[in-house]
Order: C-alpha cells, then structure tokens, then sequence
C-alpha cells in the first residue's frame, strides 16, 4: 500500500515538477497553447454540429439553431485560433472595466467623505487611486496580467512538488 502511495506522489511530483517549470519559465506558450486547445475545441464541436445538421433527414427549428451555433461556434474557434492574445486578455479586461467602475465610484465616495468633514477621507481617495492605477494596467497590459497569473500557478505547482517528496520522505521514514 505504501508502495503505490510513494510511486504515486512520485509521479505527481515529477508531472507537477515539469508543470511548474514550464509554466514559470514559458507562460506565453502555455497560454497560447490552452488558447489553440480551445479554438480546436470550438472548431470540433462546430463540425459535429454542423455534420449532425447534414445527417439529418427532417429539418426543424431545432436542427436549423443547431447549425447556426455550429457556425458561430466555428468562427469564433478560427478567431481564437488567429488571435490567441486577444482571446486570453479578456478575462483581464472584464476584471479592469469592474476595477475601473469601483474606483470611480470610491473617488466619489472619497470626496462626499471630505465634504462631510470625515478627517481620514484621504485614505478612501488613496484606495480609489489604486484601483484605478491596477484597473487601468488591467486594461491596458492584459497579456501581461495573464503572463503572470500563468507564472504564479508554476511557482505554487512547484511548491506542491517540494510537499510531495517531504510527504514521501516523511512516510519513508515510517516505514
């Protein structure tokens, strides 16, 4: 029993090992590698849907939605295929355009406090700054965000791989 565990925890060490290493060291290529995975993804399900459509004897409502989303699904599988940077920074946006209407709304905030005399209001107009100075890194440098959202994955990966051969050294030692 002990043996599957170690060889188990092993591999995982190692898998987890070249993991974290690859994403540390090379995080645009693992982006844009879950990004082509993705836009072939896309792309296979689009030409089922679009095969079953043809398939098909009786045509319905049904079956003719099932062909434009296979279509829409398609396109947007090439998209992300041609433009991978452009598919991985969304996520980033969305999370500055939020930031960004946070931070005006905490500006706002900042100032109701100084005309209410608050003598601390200060310090809500120095978070509303910060907000803004990271939503607006957020929607202007994306694929940066992404990059090092990517790196930090690597890095815990490889944390979890020191904890994975101290657990086999420490059940080793029970043994």
């Amino acid at each position: 029993m002990f043996e599957k565990i170690r060889n188990t925890l092993i591999a995982t060490a190692i898998l987890y090992l070249i993991c974290g290493i690859i994403m540390l060291f090379f995080p645009t290529n693992v982006i844009n590698f879950a990004c082509y995975l993705i836009g072939i993804i896309f792309i296979f399900v689009a030409l089922s849907g679009i095969i079953m459509y043809l398939k098909t004897e009786i045509k319905t409502a049904f079956n003719s939605f099932t062909l434009v989303m296979s279509i829409i699904f398609g396109a947007f599988g090439v998209y992300v295929l041609l433009n991978p940077k452009i598919f991985a920074s969304f996520l980033p946006i969305v999370m500055g355009i939020f930031l960004l209407v946070d931070s005006v709304s905490k500006l706002s905030m900042a100032f109701d406090l100084k005309n209410m005399s608050y003598k601390n209001w200060w310090q809500m107009l120095i978070v509303a700054f910060m907000l803004l100075g990271l939503s607006l890194f957020l929607l202007f440098r994306p694929f940066e965000v992404v990059e090092v959202s990517v790196r930090i994955i690597g890095v815990i990966l490889i944390v979890d791989t020191l904890s994975n051969i101290f657990t086999i050294y420490s059940y080793s030692k029970i043994k």
